[in-house]
């Protein structure tokens, strides 16, 4: 059994993470080009020895300190109006982003819907069938019992049997049909994992 009470969670959803993340991404993106229309300042520095002598034996008894610092300013002016579509190009595919979520929101909820309507009609086969096997157990114990009297023929003991047969595999065939569209229901809600093999 399995709760049909159950509200669909999009964020259970692989897909629906994958395009949140997407979604992040592109609008950091969006963030890094605002911020190529601001100046940048950066330090740079260096201090180290140098070492001067006419002999080389006497190289490195002389150390004299070389250092310098600077800042270096860009100031982006004009470059065309790259940066401009750059950033209208970015807007957009958080705008595509947007749209594949309400479209991924949309087909989750007609999976969801889908596979409850499968389940709630697989499991009321289920029970129905299972009634009937029940049934054409009692009618083949009928059966048999007259057989042994000898009301009944023993072509009629046969044909009970095979529709107790024939009931029995359509009991099996609608059990089968439930545990997978419970596996098909699970899925459409995000629930279903996997359980690791020991090998």
């Amino acid at each position: 059994m399995i709760d049909t009470n159950q509200v669909v969670n999009v964020n259970n959803r692989v897909e629906f993470q994958l395009l949140q993340t997407q979604k992040n991404l592109r609008n950091l993106n969006v963030d890094y080009y605002k911020w190529g229309f601001l100046p940048s300042l950066s330090a740079v520095g260096n201090y180290n020895f140098n070492y001067f002598n006419n002999q080389f034996k006497d190289l490195y008894k002389n150390a004299i300190p070389v250092g310098y610092v600077g800042l270096s300013m860009n100031l982006p002016i004009f470059q065309g109006t790259r940066r401009l579509q750059n950033l209208s190009k970015a807007k957009l595919q958080v705008q595509r982003t947007d749209q594949d979520i309400v479209n991924t929101q949309n087909t989750i909820n007609t999976q969801y819907i889908q596979a409850l309507a499968s389940y709630k009609s697989n499991y009321v086969t289920w029970q129905t069938l299972k009634q009937n096997v029940e049934l054409a157990r009692d009618v083949y114990n009928v059966v048999s019992l007259q057989y042994r009297e000898g009301i009944k023929t023993y072509l009629d003991v046969i044909v009970s049997q095979s529709d107790l047969r024939t009931s029995e595999l359509n009991y099996y065939n609608a059990l089968f049909q439930l545990l997978s569209s419970k596996i098909d229901l699970k899925r459409a809600l995000g629930t279903l994992t996997i359980e690791p093999t020991n090998n």
